[in-house]
């Protein structure tokens, strides 16, 4: 590790204003997003639901992911210290920012190259069932036309980011107008097309997801004085065209992507292919559900905790950062499988439209919630300092790590689903085991990541009683989870809104006198955190 530098005297506050910010930004779209999937839910049937959440959504995720992630995680990275002779230095060395907007550019010419391999991919392995839906080859065309046009502005979010301080204010209205316009617009067209009996629900969705992209594309070139730069820039005399470390990085990173997508999504790909539409639709809909929370709070934690170690690794709060947020994080672990099991039955009629009771939609929300979501976290945090330490040897060896979790994957799912005595004794349905499935896989990469941090670290750092909650809170939501169990067996809760009232009531007691005792426990912890985070003097 390198000398200590001295953090900004902020640094506490700024990574809590940008934590703060990116999570309104996530709680804007999310919202918008779950209100418009139950609205969709409602509006259009379980196999074009399921055509537009699933597939096309992941052909899109799919070119946005592996034309840019690598670049993106490459360009982020900027050498902790502020000092205005090492920054010089860092920009003589080829890390000025025309080189850096011209790596900025490759996304969108990379991105062609991936949205024609993968759209000849899935339209050749892709069901005659799914084909035939009215609408199908537009509405495909617009999901990839989407994904282009947010790859074309890829470089001007990076500058949003590179900023000091982050322009945070025109990503939130960018991609916070993108949710409000893709909502907008995909229920308008719905409803206009039912009124109109022209079953073209299909179409719908893809107009919203065109839509939402034009969006932010507007608002990023509204910003920053149109298009012009987004595609060409001129070299200065004796300027490289792109920084050899950063170019390194981001191939190295753009790798190791393919085999992280993969992984991520396999959940995704499996059931497109192994589930019918109408069960894809249950899956959807437990999906929109599962990750709200996930996508509300994770995603815009990671993020932060990306930009604060790219820029702060040698400061002596990083290690205290990280284990704090791990051992946060492993609290879910505990929680969920406590509370879920007994609370969800009673609360699903009031999130479920009532056509996918009939899908595996009740018990997939069920595992993603109890098992998936707590290590999601725990894997975002841990990869999220990889991403911002990791050298690009590091970053081969996770790959490795990766295809190992791919292999873990694919081996658990034909382990539980080969055969009908396996597939049936814990009486799960397929959508589930591919969730299990996927937690495996995930598993791996948690347990490369903690070695790679504990190594980062020299051993003196993230030891497990660090990391983990205490034997009383422990205790606390294990009791929580026995009463809410008992209540439910009751079947109270069935009979009588009293019951409902009852069992529902008590498990929000419960979750508030949890919640409590774990601030009440990390206070001190969070106080010497942000003691080290403040800046030394002396």
């Amino acid at each position: 590790m390198s000398d200590v530098q001295p953090q900004a005297p902020d640094a506490l506050t700024s990574t809590l204003s940008t934590g703060r910010t990116l999570i309104l930004l996530q709680l804007l779209t999310r919202v918008l997003t779950f209100a418009l999937n139950q609205s969709l839910g409602r509006l259009a049937s379980p196999q074009v639901f399921g055509t537009a959440a699933i597939q096309f959504d992941l052909v899109c995720s799919s070119i946005l992911f592996l034309s840019r992630e690598g670049v993106r995680n490459a360009l982020l990275r900027r050498d902790p210290s502020i000092d205005k002779k090492k920054q010089q230095r860092q920009e003589d060395e080829g890390y000025g920012e025309g080189e850096v907007q011209r790596l900025a550019m490759i996304p969108v010419r990379f991105g062609l190259i991936v949205a024609s391999i993968i759209g000849t991919l899935y339209l050749y392995t892709a069901p005659r069932e799914t084909k035939e839906q009215y609408d199908f080859y537009p509405s495909l065309s617009l999901y990839v036309v989407s994904a282009l046009v947010e790859l074309a502005i890829e470089p001007y979010y990076i500058r949003t980011l590179r900023a000091s301080p982050p322009r945070l204010h025109v990503r939130v209205q960018a991609e916070g107008g993108m949710a409000i316009v893709k909502a907008v617009v995909t229920v308008s067209s719905l409803v206009w097309f039912e009124r109109r009996g022209q079953g073209r629900a299909l179409l719908g969705f893809a107009l919203g997801q065109f839509s939402g992209a034009t969006w932010l594309a507007a608002r990023y070139a509204w910003e920053y004085g149109g298009t012009s730069s987004l595609f060409w820039m001129k070299r200065s005399k004796g300027e490289k065209r792109f920084n050899p470390a950063a170019l390194s990085l981001a191939i190295a990173n753009t790798r190791q992507s393919f085999i992280k997508h993969v992984l991520t999504e396999a959940d995704r790909i499996a059931v497109g292919y192994i589930s019918p539409l109408s069960d894809q639709g249950g899956y959807a809909m437990a999906m929109n559900y599962g990750s709200l929370i996930a996508r509300i709070v994770f995603q815009p934690l990671e993020e932060t905790l990306l930009l604060h170690f790219s820029s702060s690794l040698s400061s002596p709060s990083t290690p205290q950062l990280l284990a704090f947020t791990i051992r946060l994080s492993a609290h879910l672990l505990v929680i969920l499988p406590a509370f879920v099991p007994p609370l969800l039955p009673a609360i699903l009629p009031v999130l479920l439209p009532r056509a996918y009771f009939a899908t595996s939609a009740p018990q997939t929300l069920e595992t993603y919630l109890k098992i998936y979501i707590p290590l999601m976290s725990l894997n975002g945090i841990l990869e999220a300092f990889h991403t911002a330490s990791a050298t690009p040897d590091q970053v081969k060896t996770q790959a490795k790590w990766m295809m190992a979790g791919s292999t873990a994957f694919a081996s658990s799912l034909w382990l539980f689903t080969s055969t009908s005595s396996t597939r049936h004794a814990l009486g799960w349905t397929t959508e589930q085991y591919l969730v299990l499935s996927s937690c495996v896989g995930m598993a791996v990469r948690i347990v490369y990541a903690y070695r790679h941090a504990r190594r980062f670290f020299k051993g003196r750092e993230l030891r497990v009683a660090q990391i983990t909650p205490t034997t009383r809170v422990t205790a606390a939501i294990v009791g929580s989870g026995i009463a809410l169990r008992w209540l439910f067996m009751t079947e109270r809760w069935t009979r009588s809104w009293r019951g409902w009232i009852e069992l529902v009531g008590t498990g929000g007691a419960l979750g508030l006198a949890v919640l409590a005792l774990i601030g009440n426990t990390e206070r001190d912890n969070f106080i010497k955190l942000r003691s080290s985070m403040k800046i030394k003097t002396g």
